[in-house]
């Protein structure tokens, strides 16, 4: 016999022998009652949004502002009353956007860190009520200081791809400390 088809031969069965082990560990987790599957981040699965409830309409007094990165005229608040984190990792709540005129722009949205996205899911209306959006599209957060969305992001809601806090407490938290942690976080 040829070196050749010895080594051929040992490659077969060293082959064959990581089959059958492969196979026996994922038989012996079936046999522990244990997913095959037990491993990864929730987010790096398949991706399932909760289905969607608009809150209340903002009231000025739970309103808390924060500064966005970058030189803005615009006053920027979060309803602290808006404020959630799903079990599917999204952050929502509602933001005001006031100009130096007193006109308000009121945005429900909601925001995955792990992803640097965000969602308009319905727009604040003059009297009061909420108009939502049609198709609403997951958005890339951007990588600019002179985006609120960037700053919520980096600053505020999430720390790289994981959400700043455990739950809306924490992260209204992170509101009322009103200085952005100013961190080397950065997109890839």
């Amino acid at each position: 016999m040829s070196l050749l088809q010895t080594s051929h031969k040992t490659r077969s069965a060293t082959a064959i022998l990581l089959l059958g082990l492969a196979l026996h560990g994922v038989d012996s987790l079936a046999q522990r009652g244990m997913p095959e599957d037990i491993g990864g981040v929730p987010e790096e699965k398949v991706f399932k949004e909760e289905a969607l409830n608009v809150p209340a309409y903002p009231d000025d007094a739970a309103l808390i502002e924060f500064r966005p990165r970058g030189y803005w005229k615009n006053r920027f608040y979060m309803d602290r009353d808006s404020v959630s984190l799903g079990a599917d990792w999204v952050v929502r709540y509602t933001l005001v956007i006031k100009s130096t005129s007193g006109v308000a722009n009121v945005i429900y949205e909601g925001m995955r860190c792990k992803t640097s996205e965000y969602k308009v899911y319905a727009h604040g209306t003059r009297d009061g009520t909420w108009s939502n959006v049609r198709e609403p599209k997951w958005q890339d957060v951007g990588s600019s200081a002179g985006n609120f969305h960037y700053s919520l992001w980096a600053d505020y809601l999430c720390d790289s791809e994981a959400v700043r806090g455990r739950n809306a407490t924490d992260l209204i938290v992170n509101l009322k400390g009103n200085a952005p942690y100013r961190s080397n976080t950065t997109k890839n």
